[in-house]
């Protein structure tokens, strides 16, 4: 890889809830760990999870973002801060259809969903009974996994559809 390939995939970042009770880090680009302030997962319940969470992959989105650009300007010597405005049709088309684009990922067991639309509008789903069944570090491997295939979905799916758009044969 080069400089900046090897900075993007070594970036590590973090996000709290405004609170301070949930904790989670983005490393190695799908690695994403969760920590719970001492004592509140066992009085949590899953519908608190999932709005946390929702609200916490947003801010870990953000943050992660924020990071790829500061890197992006240290390795290039530019001012980046945000992608270019589509300047051809075909960005356009590219633009719409990511934006439209929904990544999924699941913990192995099920119990963790998460779902995001345009890497905007994030949903999680716990199943009822997870918080009796997981301790509070089992359920941050669950969040792990369903994150890591959310990411490489996420991935898969947008190299699609550059090649669609890109180099395919409508392209």
């Amino acid at each position: 890889m080069g400089e900046l390939a090897d900075r993007i995939h070594a970036m590590q970042v973090r996000a709290s809830t405004p609170d301070g009770r949930v904790t989670t880090a983005l490393r190695h680009r799908s690695e994403v760990t969760l920590a719970f302030a001492p004592g509140w997962y066992d009085r949590c319940d899953e519908r608190d999870l999932e709005r946390r969470l929702a609200a916490l992959a947003s801010l870990l989105w953000v943050a992660r973002t924020r990071e790829y650009w500061r890197t992006v300007s240290d390795v290039t010597g530019d001012d980046a801060t945000h992608e270019e405005k589509p300047v051809s049709p075909r960005d356009v088309k590219f633009a719409e259809a990511r934006e439209a684009l929904v990544a999924r990922g699941s913990s192995a067991d099920g119990r963790v969903c998460l779902s995001v639309e345009g890497m905007r509008r994030w949903t999680v789903r716990v199943a009822p009974g997870t918080v009796r069944a997981l301790d509070e570090h089992e359920f941050g491997s669950a969040v792990g996994q369903a994150a890591a295939e959310l990411i490489e979905d996420q991935f898969s799916k947008i190299a699609r559809l550059k090649y669609k758009i890109y180099e395919g044969p409508e392209g």
